[in-house]
């Protein structure tokens, strides 16, 4: 568990400092993509096993994205709104709507580690 790698993809830098928080708090290592094309060039360097991302990182193209996904990897997509990215469900794991406790974001990551 201690080598679980979690890539951080927010534009918003409360959300950024609050899940690489507790990313460290909990001994995972955590990488961190600043767009879309940074993540997949992440992904294609390191091995992650969760994405935590806003959701904008997945308007890359297809290509890209299956290219992504082909490896073991579980996405977490973090809403603002119910109906913000609703597009976007059938390219991610699971969907968390703000606020959310993080203990139930802990409790999620915890329950996936070993899918990836």
């Amino acid at each position: 568990m201690k080598n679980m790698k979690i890539l951080i993809h927010d534009e918003r830098t409360d959300a950024l400092e609050f899940l690489l928080e507790g990313i460290v708090n909990h001994g995972f290592n955590a990488g961190i993509a600043k767009d879309g094309p940074m993540v997949i060039d992440m992904l294609s360097g390191e091995r992650y096993n969760v994405i935590l991302t806003n959701g904008s990182f997945l308007k890359i193209n297809l290509d890209q994205y299956f290219g992504a996904k082909s490896k073991p990897v579980f996405i977490i997509d973090i809403r603002d709104t119910k109906e913000q990215n609703e597009a976007m469900e059938s390219k991610v794991d699971l969907c968390l709507q703000r606020p959310f406790e993080a203990s139930k974001l802990w409790q999620i990551i915890a329950s996936n580690i070993f899918r990836t």
